[in-house]
């Protein structure tokens, strides 16, 4: 089955809800979840402890005119980076779960009745996750902090923010579909070849992704929303055959 509509990647985005939590899947979640409990309640605090604090005094009086929108967007940029932050270290402590999930959906969408027989998890299976998502993450890093350094800085972040936000949907696709990718042994290099095959659905998936991450409650699930909406993106694009 190949799908390579326009809007087929928010498709697949919001058909990871109902994946989530059908019969079979929703045990794949349960540790991950937890995991997003504890470190967004802990964004959360440092959000509201700090960032009410400090916003109004982080703006030069010679640009107090523009606070209307300057503002908003520095609140923005804060609120996104911190979320942002804190899934990608939840996705790390997780990814052996994330892996496992995504397996699972694919064997759901494929029609195979017996999921306990397609789905195991392994000390040297949790290694190799474990291992792909720091890769991934020296990957991100070493592209995004320039984009995000020039994102704090209120008046110049009205530019750079777009930019940074459009390499991290982008990425976030990268991030979520490699879980899928790596069940099938499609390696790094692979992985990005054929993400940018079908650039413009992949950073529409990753803009649903990096949203959720920012919306309270939601973004407890949106991680496990994104895995599973991932595998059935890739499926439904023939990457799988």
């Amino acid at each position: 089955m190949k799908t390579n509509s326009l809007l087929h990647g928010a498709h697949c985005f919001f058909a990871g809800i109902s994946l989530i939590f059908q019969p079979g899947l929703r045990r794949f979640v349960i540790v991950p979840l937890l995991i997003n409990l504890v470190l967004f309640g802990l964004a959360s605090w440092l959000l509201w402890h700090y960032l009410s604090t400090t916003v109004d005094s982080m703006l030069p009086s010679w640009l107090t005119w523009l606070a209307w929108l300057i503002l908003p967007v520095f609140m923005l940029s804060v609120l996104t980076i911190v979320y942002y932050t804190f899934t990608l270290l939840a996705n790390i402590i997780a990814a052996p779960f994330y892996g496992q999930l995504a397996k699972a959906v694919e064997a759901r969408l494929r029609g195979l009745s017996s999921l306990d027989d397609e789905v195991t998890l392994t000390f040297k299976y949790a290694l190799q996750m474990l291992s792909s998502e720091l890769r991934k993450l020296c990957y991100y890093l070493l592209r995004a902090i320039p984009l995000l350094l020039l994102s704090l800085i209120p008046g110049l972040n009205v530019i750079t923010l777009p930019l940074w936000m459009l390499f991290s949907a982008w990425f976030l696709t990268f991030e979520y579909t490699g879980y899928t990718f790596e069940n099938h042994k499609i390696l790094f290099a692979e992985q990005k070849r054929m993400i940018n095959q079908s650039r413009f659905s992949s950073v529409i998936f990753g803009s649903c992704s990096l949203v959720a991450t920012t919306i309270p409650v939601i973004n407890l699930f949106a991680p496990a929303i994104a895995v599973a909406g991932s595998a059935k993106l890739l499926y439904e694009r023939g990457d799988l055959d």
